[in-house]
């Protein structure tokens, strides 16, 4: 484990961003004036950024958002005025999602922000296995607790998804003979580039159907694979990484201590001209495709993992130490954090009246969420849509 260097002052602290709304950790001194779990304007450049739960997790609120608006679209006609006013809704959410994408690809990039305890050559030999060869979509919906992998199966005719595969397809013509050359990292900044194409594209917001297959599908997937490939001691799971704030010192938790050692063993490979948090050397090129450096799919999941990562989680294994604080968060707060988006869009009208129930509906979600973190339900680090700043 890397010793904080003598002298160095400076604490773990999970920050957010105002600008795009992102969650990284980062090491700050007490100088800078960042305490723990607090709000800044925008993420300071000059930062070492780690990512780990809960900041890819974050994204799921808007594409719940989303979801759930699409959801409610259909309960009225198609000449009903509300629509255009939900369409709002989805509007404000995808543009979160723009802006949160945007920053982890560019800080991704440049090498400012890292994925913690993530073997990033392994991260890529998954992706392209699931891009390759597939892998069942009634498992990714079961490990993630979710029902949209098989329900956009069924959209699409399939009456027995039982065994169907989901293969990840990259948008706008990239063939996988093309991402296979790029060394890890860069091969993460492509996936999160593709990802963010398809949110971008105005064709995957006609209906609920249409998202799912292209947009929310992808980013599920994604995050899968970073399960996969991460030390589970990043997922904040321990009892005493719990009630993450600006008041307890999280110092000495587990997430903490790891965060932390993480944080400056990556400084350390870059002062030494190490590019990854990892060793992040590509892999051979072939001259026709080889998929040998993925791990194997069998009918019910992954059967080997390269030898040098011979002692990693499988997908599988991955998936099934996931506590349900995590996979909870998409079943239980995407209604209320849709709920909490329609309250805002209630508190722009100029009726000081709307604009009161509108309050009292965001005060109410803020109580709901903190009872579910409070029992145990949702992580404690789950954002709560009904707080206001």
């Amino acid at each position: 484990m890397t010793m904080q260097p003598k002298g160095d002052n400076r604490r773990v602290a999970l920050i957010k961003s105002l600008a795009t709304n992102n969650r990284f950790y980062a090491l700050v001194t007490p100088e800078s004036g960042i305490r723990n779990a607090e709000t800044v304007a925008q993420i300071p450049d000059d930062l070492l950024l780690g990512i780990a739960y809960p900041c890819l997790e974050d994204g799921l609120n808007d594409f719940a958002v989303i979801r759930t608006t699409f959801e409610t679209l259909d309960l009225f006609p198609e000449d009903d005025p509300i629509r255009d006013e939900m369409m709002e809704i989805i509007h404000d959410a995808r543009g979160n999602l723009l802006r949160r994408l945007t920053e982890l690809r560019d800080r991704i990039r440049t090498n400012q922000a890292h994925f913690l305890g993530t073997d990033y050559n392994e991260f890529k030999g998954y992706a392209l296995d699931m891009a390759h060869r597939g892998y069942p979509r009634r498992n990714l919906d079961s490990m993630m607790k979710l029902n949209v992998f098989s329900s956009v199966a069924e959209a699409e005719g399939h009456t027995d998804t039982s065994e169907l595969l989901y293969y990840y397809e990259f948008a706008n013509g990239i063939e996988l003979a093309q991402v296979l050359h790029l060394e890890a990292r860069e091969f993460i900044v492509t996936l999160f580039e593709d990802v963010l194409r398809s949110v971008k594209n105005d064709g995957n917001y006609k209906n609920k159907y249409l998202f799912d297959r292209n947009v929310f599908q992808k980013f599920i997937a994604v995050m899968f694979v970073n399960y996969a490939t991460t030390d589970p001691m990043f997922y904040g799971i321990n009892k005493k990484d719990y009630a993450v704030s600006v008041d307890k010192d999280m110092d000495d938790t587990p997430l903490y201590r790891a965060i932390r050692a993480e944080l400056l063993a990556i400084e350390q490979r870059l002062k030494q001209g190490t590019t990854g948090p990892v060793p992040d050397t590509p892999l051979p090129v072939p001259a026709e495709p080889d998929f040998s450096m993925a791990p194997e799919l069998t009918g019910s999941g992954l059967a080997t993992t390269p030898p040098a990562v011979s002692d990693r989680l499988t997908l599988e294994q991955a998936a099934a130490l996931l506590p349900g604080e995590l996979v909870n968060e998409e079943n239980l707060l995407g209604p209320i954090h849709s709920l909490c988006s329609a309250a805002n869009l209630l508190i722009r009208k100029s009726d000081p009246e709307t604009q009161r129930y509108a309050q009292v509906i965001l005060a109410d979600a803020s109580k709901i969420v903190s009872e579910l973190k409070r029992l145990g339900i949702v992580s404690p680090l789950a954002n709560d849509p009904g707080f206001v700043e």
